[in-house]
């Protein structure tokens, strides 16, 4: 069943109105899902519930769910971007998962789907954090590729490197994307030399900050790699070459796209944040953070997914750490400790 919110019907009334839903380029097809914007549907079709709308919109999908009683109910956002948490203060889902990535290198143009690249891996986690395998049996039947299983969302949150790739190359194009509104390759035209530069200074911040929460992180080229079996040297290299993310232009039309108004304010501002928490001050990320905010008139350390928003600007970062790793409790008590 595929649900749309009763404000954003435009795509499922284009699958009610051809009967199909369409793909193409990676998986071809045609498929006939059924399509509901009643999210009580949702809730007795299946005791799991994927969402994969920017992050932006899970606020309003959240106010729908919290209508229901989700306690026998798992609930797997795509990509997470520290959505569990949130979630976990608003609704009373048994599990609230997160994945790093989207299983797909997609977009939708003129009512089909075209899928340029199908990910090998999809990093997951859970919080609470003890899935038994039952279970993870059971999410894993849900996609197609292995899903690689984190410690906890907070794992998940650091390694969501849309936040590296997307906003820097968006924002240094700023002049190009004005002037031809997206008529040019984001990947190897936008990702020059330079740019990439910055992309990876923000991806070694992001590592730093990964680090003083006890994570292994792996950088983004070899992120890239895993999810579809290549070989980069280094990012520069990959952006130039990469076959699934120059398949089409890909580039962004207006500055107000989601690489930007998602991935500045529900991926940097959370990493900054954790940053400063533990004493570092991620100058790129800051940067990127502060010329995005004033591209776009929006205050987004204030607007986005701070640590205040998730309930965290008061904790330690052994708190911090604690909260992530949180194992399955009596609601009341386990809301309690997360609050």
């Amino acid at each position: 069943m595929l649900y749309a919110h009763p404000e954003h019907r435009r795509h499922a009334e284009t699958i009610e109105r051809n009967g199909y839903l369409e793909a193409g380029l990676k998986i071809e097809g045609r498929f006939h899902p059924d399509v509901s914007s009643d999210m009580a549907d949702v809730v007795r079709f299946s005791r799991f519930i994927v969402i994969t709308v920017p992050s932006y919109g899970h606020e309003a999908v959240l106010s729908e769910l919290a209508k229901f009683d989700l306690s026998k109910h798992v609930v797997i956002s795509i990509t997470g971007n520290f959505f569990a948490l949130m979630a976990r203060r608003q609704i009373n889902a048994r599990y609230i998962l997160e994945t790093a990535t989207a299983p797909y290198a997609s977009r939708m143009q003129d009512g089909k789907v075209m899928v340029m690249g199908v990910k090998s891996i999809m990093p997951i986690a859970a919080m609470p954090v003890d899935v038994g395998e039952a279970l993870r049996d059971e999410i894993g039947a849900i996609f197609s590729m292995p899903l690689e299983w984190r410690s906890n969302v907070l794992e998940i949150g650091m390694s969501c490197i849309t936040g590296v790739i997307h906003p820097t190359p968006a924002l240094m194009n700023a002049g190009w994307i004005e002037t031809r509104k997206g008529d040019f390759y984001f990947y190897r035209e936008g990702m020059s030399a330079s740019v990439a530069r910055v992309i990876d200074q923000v991806d070694r911040e992001r590592m730093a900050i990964a680090r003083e929460f006890g994570f292994r992180p792996q950088s983004v080229v070899a992120i890239m790699n895993s999810y579809y079996d290549r070989s980069f040297a280094s990012f520069g290299e990959f952006a130039k070459q990469t076959v699934e993310h120059n398949t089409t232009k890909m580039a962004p039309q207006h500055l107000r796209d989601r690489f930007i108004v998602q991935d500045v304010p529900y991926v940097l501002v959370p990493w900054f944040e954790l940053g400063v928490k533990v004493g570092l001050h991620s100058t790129a990320i800051k940067s990127i953070i502060d010329l995005a905010s004033i591209v776009n008139e929006t205050d987004y350390l204030e607007t986005g997914r701070n640590l205040r928003r998730l309930g965290l600007d008061a904790a330690s970062k052994g708190q911090v750490i604690e909260t992530f790793s949180a194992r399955l409790a009596p609601w009341g008590d386990e809301l309690r400790r997360i609050a």
